[in-house]
Parts: C-alpha cells; sequence; structure tokens
C-alpha cells in the first residue's frame, strides 16, 4: 500500500487568537518548529482573506468556512481552508476555539493517509471490529484481537489455519467463493457467523478488498459484529411474522399533522373487515364508523389519541357488505427513538358472536326456554320495580300466582308433548291476556305468575283475573284431540297486601294454595283470615318437621279380626301425632301436610321399624303367624329403592317378610299402573303381603287388577255406613265376590254396629276391623289382646 501524508494542521487557541496548543501536521505544514509556534499567534500565521471592515473576530468565524493564507517559515503563502469551532465540550478550556487548517484543491495528494502520524498498529488494534489480511492460499497473515477473541484461538494458533475453517460446513462454499470474488473483482462484501474453537459464534458483516504486499497478492478487510442486529432481525421477523398470522386484525396508523393515516394492516383485518390494504391505506380509520352509534366510545378513542395515550374500547363498525359488527379494540402509542409518538397500533378482536351470544345467555338467565317468558330472576326484578311505581304513585297493582290443575294428568294420559304444547298455549293465551307493560312468567312446571300494573280498581281487576281464567280455561287442540285445562289463581294487591316483593309473593302465593283447597278452578284473592289459615298450615309444617325427630309419633294397631273364627289374626298400624301443646292430632290433619312437603317418607320409615318391633316382640312371646299391615304412601312407592331399603329392614330386625302387609291406595295404582305394577313386584318377591286399601274408591279395570300382584283388598268404610241401603249393599256383595273370583281375601274396615258384621258373614267377608271389635290400642295392650286369645263375639 502507498500511503502519502495528508497536511491537516489544527491549532487549539482563545478569542484574542493566543495559540494554546497544535499538532504535528502544523509544524510540518508551515515548517515552524514548536518554539516557533509557542512565540506566535494565530494572526502572524495564518492571513484570513480580506472580507469587509472592521476585521471579523475569532468568534465570528465559527461555524462558516474562511479562506486565507497560512505563512510559512521559508517564506511560502500556501493557500488554505479555515474552519473555526468553539471548544466549549472541554470543561478544562472554556472560550477556546479549534481552528482547523486545510490546503486547497490541487495542493494536497488526491489520496489522504491520516495515520502517518499515528501507530498503525494501535489503529488496527483500536477498530471496533475484526480486521484480517490473508493470502491467496486462503491463510491469515495479519489480524486483531478482536478476532482472537471471536475464534477463542490464541495468535500461535491462527497462521497454521486455513480460514474457510472458522465457518460452518454450509457456509464453506460462499466463503471461498466471496474471498476469490475480492481477488479477481477488487473487492467483496458477505455476512456470515464465525465459529469459536469452543463454540461461541458471531454474526459478523465482511467487507474485504485486494491489494499487495510488495509483490504478494491479498486481501484485507473489516468483520462488524452484527449479532445483536441479527437478533433484532430475528426478533423483527418474528413480530412481524406474529403481526401477519394473528387472528386478531392489526392496523398501524402514522399520526402526522392531526391525521392519523393507514400504513399497514394484517389479512387478518382485510378478512375480518372486507377490505384490502392497498384499498385503505393512507385513509382513517374512522371511515368503518356507523355515524350515530357509540358516541361516547369514538368520543375516548379521540381524546386518547389526542393526548397520545393507549385505550381500550367496545364498539360496532361496519364491514365492506356493510355488515355491522362489534370490536373490542386497544389502540397504543408508538414513540420513536426521541419518544416522540409518530404511529398508533390498533388491535381489533371481532367480538360479534361473544356479543350474540352474551345476550342469548342474558335472554337464558332471564327467560323460560319452553314458552320466552319471564323467568323467576327477570320475574323478581319487573315485581320490584312494579312495586315501587305503585307506592310512589299511589295506584293499584296486582300479582297473580297460577297453577294449571291436573298437569300431571295431561302429562300421564296425553304424552309429555302435548304438557309442552298446553304450556306454550297457556303462555300465549296470558300475554294475549295483558298489556305489552305487564310482565308473564313461568316459574315452575306448571306455575304462572302475572305481575299487573296500574289499575283502576279492585272490581275491574276481579273482572280482569277472571277473563283471564276463562281464557286460560279454552280447549286446547294437541294432534286432533281437545284437552281442556283449568287453572286455580292466587291473587295479591299491592302495595294493599304488601310493600316489598318477599311479602307480595308470599301472599299470592297463599291466595293460590286456598284456591287449590277450596276445589281448583277458581280464583281467590288474598285476605287477613286467609294469611292466618296459611300460618297455620306453616306452623304445623314446622311442627310436623320437629315432631319425627322428638320422638312425638306414636303407633296404634287396631286389631284384624277372622269373621270364620273370630280370633285376631292381624292389625293395621295407625301412626298418631302426640303434640307437646295441642294434645293427640288426628291423622287427617297432618298426614296430608307431610305428604306435601314429602316428610312421609321419613315418617314412613319410622312407622315401619315399629312396626317391625311389634313383630318381633310378639314372636318372642311366642305369636308366630300374626300380620301387621303398614300403609304406604304415594312418594314411598314411587322410591327406586324403596324395596331394597325394606328387605335391609327386615333382616336387621330379624322378622318374616310374611308377617308384614303393605296397603296402598287404589288411586295410588291407577296413577301410573305401569310403575306400580313393577314396584309391587319388587316388594312381592321379598315375601311381603299386599293390599289394596280404600277398594271401589277409584278407577280400578278389571285387567290391571288382575295383574297386581296383591294379597288382599280392604272395602272401604264408605261403603258400611247403612248396609241395610241398597245401593251400599249391592257394592259390598259386588267387592266382596269379585275379591273371591280373583282368589284374593277381602277385609271391611270401620265395622261398627252388629248389623254391618252380620251383613259382612252373610256374604262371607274374610275379616273386618273396627271399633266394633277394638279401637286402636297400643304394642303392650295388642299384645295383651292377642296373648289371651280374645275372640269377636257372635
Amino acid at each position: 500500500m502507498n500511503l502519502s501524508p495528508l497536511p491537516l494542521a489544527v491549532f487549539v487557541v482563545d478569542a484574542d487568537g493566543a495559540i494554546a496548543s497544535w499538532n504535528k501536521a502544523c509544524e510540518k505544514l508551515a515548517g515552524y518548529t514548536a518554539a516557533d509556534i509557542r512565540s506566535k499567534t494565530l494572526g502572524e500565521i495564518v492571513e484570513f482573506d480580506f472580507i469587509g471592515e472592521p476585521p471579523l473576530t475569532i468568534a465570528a468565524r465559527v461555524e462558516f468556512d474562511s479562506t486565507g493564507q497560512l505563512c510559512c517559515a521559508d517564506g511560502r503563502r500556501l493557500p488554505v481552508r479555515i474552519t473555526i469551532a468553539p471548544q466549549s465540550l472541554d470543561p478544562d478550556q472554556p472560550g477556546t476555539f479549534s481552528v482547523i487548517v486545510i490546503p486547497r484543491a490541487g495542493l494536497v495528494p488526491p489520496r489522504y493517509a491520516l495515520i502517518q502520524d499515528l501507530q498503525t498498529a494501535d489503529i488496527i488494534e483500536g477498530l471496533p471490529c475484526v480486521f484480517y489480511v490473508i493470502d491467496q492460499s486462503g491463510h491469515l497473515l495479519l489480524w486483531n484481537h478482536q478476532l482472537e477473541n471471536a475464534l477463542e484461538m490464541t495468535s500461535e494458533e491462527l497462521p497454521t489455519c486455513d480460514v474457510q475453517y472458522f465457518f460452518d460446513e454450509k457456509q464453506r462454499p460462499e466463503i471461498v467463493r466471496k474471498m476469490l470474488d475480492a481477488f479477481e473483482q477488487g473487492h467483496s462484501s458477505h455476512e456470515a457467523e464465525l465459529i469459536g474453537k469452543h463454540g461461541k459464534r458471531t454474526s459478523l458483516l465482511f467487507h474485504c478488498a485486494r491489494t499487495s504486499l510488495g509483490e504478494l497478492p491479498v486481501i484485507f478487510g473489516t468483520g462488524l459484529d452484527i449479532t445483536a442486529r441479527k437478533q433484532t432481525e430475528q426478533g423483527l421477523r418474528v413480530r412481524e411474522r406474529a403481526i401477519y398470522s394473528s387472528v386478531n386484525a392489526i392496523v398501524i396508523t402514522c399520526c402526522e399533522h392531526g391525521k392519523n393515516a393507514i400504513e399497514y394492516v394484517n389479512p387478518a383485518f382485510e378478512q375480518m373487515t372486507g377490505y384490502t390494504l392497498a384499498e385503505i391505506k393512507g385513509r382513517d380509520p374512522s371511515f368503518m364508523r356507523i355515524e350515530g352509534c357509540d358516541v361516547h366510545e369514538h368520543q375516548r378513542i379521540q381524546e386518547a389519541l389526542r393526548k397520545k395515550e393507549s385505550v381500550q374500547v367496545i364498539l360496532r363498525n361496519a364491514r365492506k357488505n356493510g355488515e355491522v359488527f362489534w370490536n373490542d379494540l386497544r389502540i397504543d402509542p408508538v414513540s420513536n427513538i426521541d419518544g416522540e409518538v409518530t404511529h398508533f397500533v390498533g388491535v381489533i378482536n371481532d367480538i360479534t358472536e361473544a356479543r350474540h351470544y352474551e345476550r342469548r345467555l342474558h335472554h337464558m338467565a332471564h327467560h323460560d326456554p319452553l314458552t320466552g317468558l319471564a323467568n323467576r330472576t327477570l320475574l323478581q326484578d319487573e315485581l320490584k320495580f312494579s312495586i315501587d311505581f305503585a307506592v310512589r304513585n299511589n295506584v293499584l297493582g296486582a300479582l297473580a300466582f297460577l297453577d294449571l290443575d291436573n298437569f300431571k294428568h295431561i302429562n300421564d294420559n296425553f304424552g309429555h308433548d302435548a304438557g309442552d304444547a298446553v304450556l306454550r298455549a297457556t303462555a300465549s293465551r296470558l300475554k294475549e291476556s295483558v298489556r305489552d307493560n305487564d310482565t308473564v312468567a313461568r316459574v315452575g312446571g306448571d306455575e304462572f305468575v302475572l305481575v299487573i300494573n296500574n289499575q283502576p280498581g279492585n272490581e275491574q281487576l276481579a273482572d280482569l283475573i277472571e277473563r283471564i281464567r276463562q281464557h286460560v280455561n279454552a280447549p286446547i287442540t294437541v294432534a286432533g284431540r281437545d284437552i281442556l285445562p283449568s287453572t286455580s289463581i292466587g291473587v295479591s294487591r299491592f302495595p294493599h297486601d304488601g310493600d316489598t316483593v318477599d311479602r307480595v309473593m308470599r301472599a299470592a302465593d297463599a291466595a293460590m294454595y286456598h284456591a287449590k283447597a277450596m276445589g281448583k278452578n277458581n280464583c281467590q284473592f288474598y285476605s287477613v283470615e286467609l294469611n292466618q289459615a296459611v300460618h297455620q298450615h306453616l306452623m304445623l309444617e314446622a311442627s310436623l318437621s320437629r315432631a319425627i325427630g322428638n320422638h312425638e309419633m306414636v303407633l296404634g294397631y287396631q286389631p284384624k279380626v277372622d269373621l270364620r273364627t273370630g280370633k285376631v289374626v292381624g292389625a293395621e298400624a295407625l301412626v298418631r301425632w302426640n303434640h307437646p301443646e295441642n294434645g293427640m292430632v288426628p291423622p287427617d290433619e297432618f298426614i296430608p301436610v307431610a305428604e306435601e312437603t314429602g316428610l312421609i317418607v321419613p315418617l314412613g320409615e319410622w312407622v315401619i321399624v315399629e312396626a317391625c318391633g311389634a313383630l318381633k316382640a310378639l314372636d318372642k312371646l311366642g305369636v308366630r303367624d300374626f300380620v301387621i299391615s303398614v300403609n304406604l304412601s304415594a312418594r314411598q312407592l314411587r322410591q327406586r329403592q324403596f324395596a331394597a331399603g325394606l328387605a335391609r329392614t327386615l333382616k336387621r330386625m330379624e322378622v318374616d317378610p310374611r308377617n308384614l302387609e303393605l296397603e296402598v291406595t287404589e288411586s295410588q295404582l291407577m296413577d301410573q299402573p305401569e310403575e306400580a305394577m313393577e314396584a309391587l313386584a319388587e316388594l312381592k318377591a321379598l315375601g311381603v303381603r299386599l293390599s289394596i286399601d280404600d277398594f271401589g274408591t277409584g278407577y280400578s279395570s278389571l285387567s290391571h287388577l288382575q295383574k297386581f300382584p296383591v294379597d288382599y283388598i280392604k272395602i272401604d268404610r264408605s261403603f258400611l255406613g247403612e248396609v241395610s241401603h241398597d245401593g251400599h249393599a249391592v257394592i259390598t256383595r259386588a267387592i266382596i265376590a269379585l275379591g273371591h273370583s280373583l282368589k284374593l281375601k277381602v277385609i271391611a274396615e270401620g265395622v261398627e254396629t252388629l248389623e254391618q258384621l252380620t251383613f259382612l258373614r252373610a256374604h262371607e267377608c274374610d275379616q273386618m276391623q273396627g271399633y266394633y271389635f277394638s279401637p286402636a290400642l297400643s304394642q303392650h295392650s295388642l299384645e295383651e289382646l292377642v296373648c289371651s286369645d280374645a275372640r269377636l263375639r257372635d
């Protein structure tokens, strides 16, 4: 390489031109010694060209180039260009100036060589990059320590290595080609990754050029570490790919002069909106807004853009085809290196389906799926609003509870599809019967509720409720068959009967309960007397629940007598309630409550256990073939595990199943005959005896009666009132004859007179029970009666 000097002279002077320091080029260019320069001022060495009066000061010449002549030691006057700059960055020399003196064009060599005044080795070692010189054999001749660090090798190892082996095997052919290009074409550039001796990898940008050392052709070059740049580029590529592949729509805008112009949208945005980037580039994204829609959200966006802040909103936009869609939009500002916001990034999540689903969920949460009416949740909200309005404005409102009568009968006889059709038809009729500002709700299987607002008076309200009842009762045609529904309605008025949701609903429920008790298919309004009756019913219910756990229940045993021998052959277990305050409560007062509340199940279990205990006690006294009968409720009979539980009880109590008789009513059997038949078969398989109670009061068909696996039928006491009455006598004789023809034993209950007894014996009835022989006895009295062999008098 042919290096020639660059005569670049630099002085440091104060404001008056006194020279404080200089470089070697000053001495060489002007031919002065250090002692010469130290004794002179800038004005004595440099003569500025004349540009006017008065002459400019040093400070005045700052920041623009001047021309002049350098006064050399040998008397030559060398044309030069002078640049003056303040030395303000040097805290040790305040008020000083740098004066750079450069020979003007044509007076210096065309190729500058600045390193003549510097040590070349220091330059090479100080480079912030790899430096190398390679010969044509591919070996290193010269390098700096940065290369040694990158290759994790010592200076002794490097000369013997072929350069291509510093790279990955896949890159070596390309490396060789690039070196040949430099030798043949004079230069080359490429990116590659150096691999160190211990696996260290460094990405470098190489620039190399051809030259010669004497007669030896070589290439020399630099390698700039671009590892960080590569990582940044990779990160950018990953993020760019993420943006491109994102399922969320992304839009990037450039904010200039108060406007936000679209620069980029990803494919998800194009797919979501129908607009391509080519169509909308340069436009403001607000072109998709729907005028008059979500105004508050748009105001929030504009305010955030003005303040250059982040914002998140939910609003509606229009697709290219005009379709409206819901956006969950997040906008964030992007700042440049100076902290100035230059762009905004918007991320759009299409939540249209989620929004619709949310609305469907809200509707489902507040409406009945079968009828579309309001459910209990929405009803309470609407009722509260109506009560508050009535209280504030002193107007009359009403709450009506409607319960379809015998709806179970409709389901059982016509099918559940028909039952659903009746419910939908009822819902439609109720909506037709009231105004739009009234509320119709379904709160149970066959229970409906009306909130009726702003009524003129009680008479008009009563007329409206009656019209609604008649409308509901009209025939409903399902699959070509007419179904005649009926409904019991209970009505409370607000604020007359209550000023809270709970009070008004309890009042209407009490009124509806009373309508049921009055024979169904009628309407009852709430009253104070009705409230007292309901309160007594609730108190009875609460007391009954405690009574079972407090052992207030007792069993009486009414003997059964064989009419041929007069011998006591069994007994019916009859439950009584010995109330601590009210004394003995008869069954007809608490059994319906137990049935209604479900307490009949634990009560029935207790009766069976007590009866088994009585049988076990009789067995210890030597009484073997004695049968105690227990009444089964409909709930017990429908229990799936009832037979299995009974089997466990019999085994635990060590009772022969043949000594236990279970009584079911005729109406229980005919309610769901197929299920009843299956349940009776399971019980019969245990070995217990079965009887049909209250026979003759239901609607048994002979075909069903033949299939039921029963042992006894019991004649209801109503047919023995006066056996002299032809009607009663005929029915009783028919029942006895029917039972015997089916090979069943017949038991008459409620026998109270000799005349009844004589009639039963004359027609060969098998057994009887009743006050004529004995009332219900305690277990101890029953044991004494049986052990004494007491018999029925002739």
